[in-house]
């Protein structure tokens, strides 16, 4: 019995020592393991770039939304950010339906009038000149003789188009504009932004979200005004004497990247994206360089001296 007693003992014992061995291998190997994949030298700066990660996302979102296009539209009274606005503008306001002006022009919102008052004020103004006219034949010892052939000279012919209608000549006849228009303005609603997806009508009032450097491009746009037209003439010009068209429904857009220095100069004009025609091209670019200098551009637009800006021209044929 002494023997066997000795015997279990000494497997008892093995086997314990077997196990505790195992144990400790086993605890050995999974600390091995995790110390393997994690440096705890930097165990923190993987806490900071999950957090990174995190912020990269909600970025990421954000400006998947960002409205990028500054437009011109008619203030509202009350200032609201909408949800999902496509345009910038010099404040955030949310309207029921948008819609663009079907005038092209420099923008301005319309005036206090009625829509058809050009026609009223014609009809206005022929009465008025017919009564002076009764009362000027009315003499019993002159006779006004008609002269049959002679042809009356109108306003077209001249290439005036209406201008005798531009401003009523009577003061009953009613001024041009909208019932629901500004005491400020006159005539109808004008607007010159390139957005196709917005319906016409006699105002525009769009969904904008406010940006903070909206007063500078609206300078540059005032300035690029006044010579768009004019370069846009001479070369369709050009393209007209070399016997060229531009296809009809089709919209041509040039996009321009232009730097300039922290008081305005002109430093370069890139095009990003060509029109395909290179007159059209070429009265964007040359609209720029005439338009030049600028107004000095924000501090927080400018980085290392220069400020960057876009800018497209768009000809609808």
């Amino acid at each position: 019995m002494s023997r066997e007693n000795q015997k279990f003992n000494s497997e008892n014992k093995q086997f314990k020592n077997f196990v505790l061995y195992s144990i400790l291998f086993s605890a050995f190997i999974h600390l091995g393991f995790i110390f393997s994949k994690v440096d705890w030298s930097s165990a923190k700066k993987i806490v900071v770039e999950q957090k990174k990660e995190k912020r990269v996302k909600l970025v990421f979102r954000s400006n998947s939304k960002k409205p990028k296009q500054i437009v011109n539209t008619e203030l509202k009274k009350t200032t609201q950010t909408p949800r999902d606005a496509k345009y910038l503008g010099k404040q955030s306001q949310m309207v029921e339906r948008q819609t663009k002006a079907a005038i092209n022009g420099s923008f301005k919102a319309a005036g206090i009038g009625v829509r058809n008052g050009s026609k009223q004020a014609q009809a206005s103004s022929k009465s008025s000149s017919l009564g002076k006219a009764k009362k000027a034949t009315k003499s019993p010892s002159k006779k006004i003789v008609k002269n049959k052939n002679k042809k009356k000279i109108k306003f077209e012919d001249l290439s005036l188009g209406n201008l005798a209608l531009a401003q009523p000549v009577t003061k009953s006849a009613p001024a041009l504009g909208l019932k629901n228009g500004h005491k400020k303005s006159r005539g109808l609603a004008q607007n010159n932004d390139f957005m196709d997806e917005i319906p016409l009508a006699d105002m525009t009032r769009l969904n904008t979200v406010e940006y903070k450097y909206y007063g500078f491009y609206f300078r540059i746009r005032q300035k690029l005004e006044q010579y768009w037209g004019d370069s846009l003439r001479k070369q369709a010009e050009k393209m007209w004497k070399s016997g060229r068209r531009l296809a009809s429904d089709v919209n041509k857009v040039t996009a321009l990247k232009i730097t300039i220095d922290q008081n305005g100069n002109i430093l370069e004009v890139k095009v990003k994206s060509t029109s395909g025609i290179n007159e059209l091209d070429s009265a964007a670019i040359e609209s720029f360089n005439r338009a030049g200098p600028f107004p000095n551009p924000p501090a927080g637009l400018i980085k290392n001296g220069r400020a960057q800006i876009e800018w497209g021209f768009v000809v609808k044929s």
